[in-house]
């Protein structure tokens, strides 16, 4: 293992033939790729590679999302190593190696600024593939300023595609109104949302909205 300060792999993230790049506490590290083990896998293995490979695809699905959630974990990691640090011990739900994932307690951004509070979701009566959500704000000391952009985002494993509002929206504004696909009606649609600054530097904790099913 050798840590890099510059040179072709420098950004290396990944494998690259028998090589792995990663980036630990700020820093870039190559190693060699460690080879497969002839021993057949204890329970607990067996459990830990179910429960990690859920993580890590849910985590993916996200990784838009938590490439600014997560940007400022205290770990000093990438991002997306973070989250899966993160949800390995609150995203799973179950006894291995039966997990599934659990929705309200995944998380998509872990940060310092105030959440907003009560977030809601319902489908809109008379509209196709609507969705409202709905929430409301306190006049708590902590970092909370008007100009806080809501950020949505709604998941079906179904279609294991994740659906982001297109439109800005304010934390003040206190409802958003969203369009969802026709391939959505029918299914169970996970749904999150955080607030992000305008400058995009401090992020809230993610809350979980609640599961909705258009019909």
């Amino acid at each position: 293992m050798g840590f890099l300060e510059g040179g072709p792999f420098f950004h290396l993230t990944g494998k690259v033939g028998n090589n792995v790049g990663r980036r630990v506490k700020n820093k870039n590290v190559f190693s060699m790729k460690p080879g497969k083990s002839s021993k057949p896998a204890t329970k607990e293995q067996v459990n830990h590679r179910t429960g990690f490979g859920l993580i890590m695809k849910q985590v993916s699905l996200f990784s838009a999302a938590i490439v600014i959630g997560f940007k400022n974990n205290k770990e000093d990691v990438a991002p997306g190593n973070a989250a899966l640090a993160y949800n390995l011990k609150h995203g799973l739900t179950g006894t291995g190696p039966n997990y599934s994932i659990d929705h309200e307690n995944f998380s998509i951004s872990r940060g310092k600024l105030a959440p907003v509070q009560k977030p809601t979701v319902a489908s809109v009566a008379g509209e196709t593939a609507t969705l409202e959500f709905s929430w409301t704000v306190s006049s708590s000391h902590v970092i909370s300023n008007d100009t806080d952009v809501v950020k949505v985002y709604i998941y079906t494993p179904e279609a294991e595609l994740v659906v982001v509002n297109p439109v800005i929206v304010v934390r003040t504004a206190l409802k958003l109104k969203m369009a969802v696909p026709f391939d959505y009606i029918g299914l169970p649609l996970h749904c999150y949302m955080m607030l992000v600054t305008a400058d995009g530097k401090i992020v809230s904790n993610s809350q979980y909205c609640g599961s909705v099913t258009l019909t």
